[in-house]
């Protein structure tokens, strides 16, 4: 028996006539004499022994002793650069099923082209038994799990098609001591009609390498997010909590006395949630990157250089997997804070071994990821990334950008800087924050997204503590200094990745509370920079006070844009400003807030430079120019300046307490917390019983009464205050019962049903 303790593996004695583990040395395979037929969801696949050609999907003896391997699709048709998985179940006990088998399989495209991938070892198709063991009592520290696996048979690869027609694929599944298995096989790539459509993996923009597009051309502007992952809950699965917004902690001690108002109060937190409701709000205001990588306030994937968690990888897969159903790209740490011989490259020995692991990443994670980052904040030998490099490139048919932490864009093959930066309380200054380090980023010619971004207080100590109301995370300016760094970074080829802390407003020196007014901000500047488009360049812009407003304009060969900074003073109103830059051709220009996306005013703009009256503005203020008309950040056609309603929440915006974020409308007390997730509205320190039931409505896991509750459970529910929903399969923000088309795939229910398709799959669809 396998079983996966916490961050190691501890081995079981096997039981008389069943699996064996880990520990087994590899029995003898007795020899093959039948033909297996077997049916199962996605059509009759073949094991085929014994033969000499392989049918579809077959298994056919290889040179030296013949493996029992059974090997299945898991569609026959898959949209474009989604995933195709293929299962391997093979019988055969090893004493490391992860590095003992090796697995090849070789795609080959309709035109001709050719990609090899990897398999790798899954684990089991049973779910395991799982045991959660708490602290001592009195005693603080993690939850640690355990999960039992009875039998570990099951092997994968997977492969994210790019072009549409018939693929063949071959594959061998070989073992250390020699023996073998071949088979072949085609499906079918087809266009997704998905109404969010795969737009492929992330690549520089050819026009604008400092910037990036996916593979069809669209643009994409990463602005991202990390958060822990972990499995508190010992429900199987690191999605069942996460932290949203909590005001300031109950139970610290020694902090100053606070400044008065709901906003510094103390109190309960709506905590935890699960990853359903954090992922929807998040991207529901443009967040569009997840990083992750393990061991990095995480768990743990691979303990140690030699082994593999098995549970943990599964965990992985899902994570991976809903980001990207909720449109979010994900920034995959292979080793986080791993030690993996970083210092000490001529180490043959381990550094096979860290390659090892490297291909274990990118042969599971590959056809889900956009961006690998191999360290994170760890210092490498250079002569270690020229080993490493080059050898994740070789194993990657996707191409994906490379990174690492700490930053090392001086080497060849490391695609993007990834600074890490976090920032003091720094009003006027915050933007300069950026530019100040931005030329050094920038320096190698490659783009930058910061991985790590967010606040620091510092450490409070007894001598020196936080002024009052600084929480770390948090403080009254957080929110406007964020969104003046972003605006800046967009601005300068820069983007974030921000670490999110907001289970409480004081709950580390460092790291951010994301809330709902900076949410808000980021949707503001996606829906700006979307409107933009593609093949942006940084082009010159003036003021008629540079002594008071710094200003940075882009443009490509359609659209201009500049953001303006009044950075002399952020109370006084700027009047009479001018901006002097080029427009691109005959458009249209919009003056656009950059807290609420409103239009301030427009004007007409002829091609060539121009100088253009701006409206008075007392922090900062965007200019788009484009030919394509007003931004509809709500795509409910109507346009922002005549939209009443920018979040289409049903409120009016001039009556909403945050009128971008689409869950949030009110806020009784003033905390920035909305009352859909406050747990104390009236800000009285006690968490409200709106129920009237005699327990705190944050303490209830299952509020909306619909028998699902929200955390600690598997399912968990993803529409916790609503008792009509409870599943949101394909992550578009409409819950299963009300919506039409419930995997996403563009067919309806009901076209499925009628086909013989599962509508909670988005791989299975009618073909036509």
């Amino acid at each position: 028996m396998l079983r996966a303790h916490g961050g190691k593996m501890v081995k079981n004695p096997p039981a008389a006539g069943k699996h064996k583990g880990v520990d087994s040395p590899l029995q003898e395979v007795p020899a093959m004499r039948a033909t297996l037929l077997r049916p199962c969801a996605t059509g009759v696949l073949l094991t085929v022994l014994a033969v000499p050609a392989p049918a579809f999907g077959g298994a056919v003896p290889a040179e030296g002793q013949a493996l029992k391997v059974e090997q299945t699709l898991n569609t026959r048709t898959v949209p474009k650069w989604d995933a195709l998985e293929v299962a391997f179940r093979h019988d055969g006990t090893y004493a490391d099923p992860f590095f003992d088998v090796t697995i090849d399989v070789v795609f080959t495209s309709p035109g001709g082209k050719t990609a090899r991938v990897g398999g790798f070892h899954y684990g089991s198709a049973e779910k395991p038994r799982i045991r959660r063991i708490e602290p001592p009592e009195g005693q603080r520290g993690r939850v640690r799990v355990e999960y039992e696996f009875g039998k570990c048979d099951l092997w994968k690869a997977r492969f994210a098609p790019s072009e549409v027609g018939t693929w063949r694929y071959a594959w061998t599944f070989s073992n250390a001591a020699g023996a073998r298995a071949a088979g072949a096989g085609e499906f079918a790539c087809v266009e997704g009609r998905a109404e969010r459509k795969n737009h492929g993996f992330v690549r520089q923009d050819p026009a604008s390498p400092m910037r990036w597009v996916f593979d069809d051309g669209t643009p994409y502007f990463p602005i991202g997010f990390q958060d822990g992952q972990f499995d508190n809950g010992g429900v199987g699965s690191c999605l069942a909590q996460a932290a949203m917004e909590g005001p300031f902690r109950p139970d610290r001690t020694g902090r100053p006395e606070q400044p008065p108002g709901a906003m510094f109060k103390p109190g309960p937190a709506p905590n935890p949630q699960n990853a359903d409701v954090q992922f929807r709000r998040f991207t529901r205001c443009g967040f569009n990157c997840l990083r992750f990588s393990q061991q990095n306030f995480s768990y743990t994937i691979t303990p140690a250089l030699d082994r593999v968690n098995v549970m943990e990888s599964i965990m992985t897969d899902e994570l991976v997997r809903r980001a990207r159903q909720y449109g979010l790209r994900v920034f995959y740490g292979i080793f986080g804070y791993m030690k993996v011989s970083a210092d000490r490259p001529e180490d043959a020995a381990a550094m096979d071994k860290v390659k090892r692991l490297i291909k274990y990443s990118v042969d599971r994670w590959g056809a889900y990821v956009d961006f690998w980052e191999f360290l994170n904040e760890q210092k490498a030998d250079a002569r270690w990334y020229e080993i490493l490099v080059p050898y994740l490139k070789s194993l990657d048919p996707y191409r994906h950008p490379v990174t690492t932490s700490w930053e090392r864009p001086e080497i060849e093959g490391i695609d993007l800087s990834a600074p890490h930066q976090y920032l003091g309380i720094n009003e006027l200054g915050c933007d300069q924050q950026i530019l100040g380090a931005a030329p050094r980023w920038k320096q190698f010619g490659k783009p930058v997204i910061v991985g790590e971004a967010g606040n620091s207080a510092g450490r409070a100590t007894p001598e020196k503590p936080w002024p009052p109301g600084v929480g770390g995370v948090w403080d009254p300016g957080s929110a406007q200094r964020m969104r003046i760094r972003n605006w800046t970074g967009l601005m300068n080829e820069v983007s974030f990745i921000f670490w999110n802390t907001s289970y409480a407003k004081d709950g580390h020196f460092m790291n951010i509370w994301l809330g709902p007014r900076e949410r808000e901000y980021v949707r503001a500047m996606q829906d700006f920079a979307y409107a933009l488009g593609a093949g942006l360049k940084m082009v010159k812009v003036d003021t008629s006070a540079p002594g008071e407003v710094r200003a940075w304009a882009v443009a490509n060969q359609r659209r201009a844009g500049a953001y303006l900074h009044h950075f002399k003073d952020h109370k006084a109103p700027v009047r009479d400003l001018k901006v002097t830059l080029d427009v691109p051709l005959a458009a249209r220009g919009y003056w656009y807030a950059p807290e609420t996306a409103r239009i301030l005013g427009t004007f007409d703009a002829p091609a060539g430079r121009g100088t253009f009256a701006a409206p008075e503005f007392a922090v900062d203020l965007a200019l788009l120019i484009t030919p394509d008309g007003c931004p509809d950040i709500d795509k409910d056609g109507i346009p922002n300046d005549r939209d009443t309603d920018n979040d289409n929440d049903g409120v009016p915006d001039d009556r909403d307490a945050f009128p971008l974020e689409p869950e949030e409308w009110q806020d009784k007390d003033g905390d920035l917390i909305g009352d859909s997730l406050d747990a104390d509205i009236d800000a009285d320190g006690a968490g409200d019983d709106l129920n009237k039931n005699g327990r705190p409505d944050c303490e209830e896991l299952d509020i909306d009464g619909d028998g699902v509750p929200r955390t600690n459970a598997a399912p968990w529910d993803a529409f916790p205050l609503d008792p009509k929903e409870w599943r949101d399969t394909d992550g578009d923000g409409l819950g299963d019962n009300a919506d039409p088309d419930d995997d996403g795939d563009g067919w309806s229910d009901a076209e499925e049903k009628a086909a013989g398709t599962d509508p909670l799959d988005p791989l299975s669809f009618p073909v036509k």
